[in-house]
C-alpha cells in the first residue's frame, strides 16, 4: 500500500479517503489525523439513522442527536489541518499500481493510499401499515439503542421463530409487559416466553395506529387490539451501493463486508467500518471503536510498507 509523502500541497492525493461521515467515519478521520496523516473523508449526507432522533448507551452524552454528534465531530476534526471533509458521493473507485483512484459524484477525481470503507448500511424496516409515521419514534430496530427509553412501558416485538423469542427474552428486561407479534404461525419456544411473561400474538397484524409518531396500539386482523407503547422489528440490511463489491470486497450472507479484527476486508488497503463491517451489536459506540481500531491498523501498514 502506498503512502503519501506528508506535507504534500496536492490536495487531490491523500493517505486515506474514508467513505462516510458517520461516527465510524469521524471516528477513523481523528485518530489519522492526530497521526498527522493526509485524509479525505466523502460524507453523502445520507446517514443510516437518519430517522433517529436520540443516539442512546454512548459514555459522556445523554441521547445526543445524531445530526449533532456528526456536527460535533466535524467542528473537532476540523482542528487537524491534514483532515478534509467534502458533501459529495463516491461514483466508483478503481485500483492501480499506485493506490486508489477515487471517481466523485460532483466530478473530479482523487487518490489514495487507502480505502475506507463507513458508508453504514441500509435498513429497510417491515412492510407494516402505518409503520412509515412511526419509525423512528416509537418503531425500532435496536432493543439496545432504545430499549432504556421505553423502559418500564407496554412493548411489542415483531417476529417468529427462535431469533424472535431470544429478542423477546431480551426486551423482557426493560419491561414487564412485552406482546410477541409473530403476524403468522409462530414456531419459537413457547415455554421459555411464558416463563419469562411474554405473550404471543399470531393473528396477522392489520395495521400501527399512533398519533404525531407515537404508537398507540397494534390492530389485528382478528381479536382485540393491543396498546403498546414501542415496537421493535427486524430490518432487511444490505450495503447501501455497490461500492465493495466492485472492489472485490468478500461479503458475508448477511450483506455485510467480511473484516479481520482491525477492519481490513480481503482486498489489500481497503478498510471496512461500522455497520457496514459489523454483523452484531450495532450501536453508534461499537462504531466509534471499529472506526478508531481500523485507523490505528491503517497507519502501522502504511509504515510497515514503507520499512519494507
Amino acid at each position: 500500500m502506498d503512502v503519501i509523502e506528508l506535507g504534500r500541497q496536492d490536495h487531490r492525493e491523500y493517505d486515506a479517503v474514508i467513505v462516510g461521515g458517520g461516527p465510524a467515519g469521524l471516528s477513523a478521520a481523528l485518530v489519522l489525523g492526530r497521526a498527522r496523516r493526509r485524509v479525505l473523508v466523502i460524507d453523502s449526507g445520507r446517514p443510516a439513522n437518519a430517522v433517529s432522533h436520540g443516539v442512546g448507551g454512548l459514555l459522556g452524552q445523554a441521547r445526543i442527536d445524531p445530526a449533532a454528534l456528526r456536527e460535533a465531530g466535524r467542528d473537532q476534526l476540523a482542528r487537524h489541518q491534514t483532515v478534509e471533509i467534502r458533501d459529495d458521493e463516491v461514483a466508483a473507485i478503481d485500483r492501480d499500481g499506485r493506490g486508489f483512484a477515487v471517481a466523485l459524484g460532483r466530478g473530479g477525481e482523487v487518490r489514495a493510499g487507502a480505502i475506507v470503507l463507513a458508508h453504514g448500511l441500509r435498513y429497510d424496516p417491515p412492510q407494516l401499515p402505518g409503520i412509515d409515521d412511526l419509525w423512528g419514534n416509537s418503531v425500532f430496530h435496536c432493543a439496545f439503542c432504545d430499549g432504556w427509553e421505553v423502559r418500564d412501558l407496554p412493548l411489542a416485538l415483531h417476529g417468529r421463530g427462535p431469533a424472535a423469542a431470544r429478542s423477546a427474552l431480551v426486551l423482557a428486561g426493560w419491561s414487564d409487559d412485552v406482546l410477541l407479534c409473530s403476524d403468522g404461525p409462530f414456531t419459537g419456544d413457547r415455554a421459555a416466553l411464558e416463563r419469562a411473561g411474554v405473550r404471543i400474538r399470531e393473528e396477522p397484524i392489520r395495521r400501527l395506529v399512533g398519533s404525531a409518531g407515537h404508537l398507540v396500539e397494534i390492530e389485528f386482523e382478528r381479536g382485540p387490539a393491543e396498546p403498546r407503547d414501542a415496537l421493535f422489528v427486524s430490518t432487511r440490511r444490505g450495503q447501501p451501493n455497490d461500492l465493495a463489491e466492485a472492489l472485490g470486497c468478500e461479503l458475508t450472507e448477511a450483506g455485510t463486508i467480511v473484516v479481520d479484527v482491525d477492519g481490513r476486508t480481503s482486498v489489500d488497503g481497503v478498510y471496512a467500518i461500522g455497520d457496514a463491517a459489523t454483523e452484531h451489536s450495532r450501536s453508534v459506540a461499537n462504531a466509534i471503536g471499529t472506526g478508531s481500531r481500523a485507523a490505528y491498523a491503517l497507519a502501522l501498514d502504511g509504515v510497515s510498507a514503507v520499512a519494507a
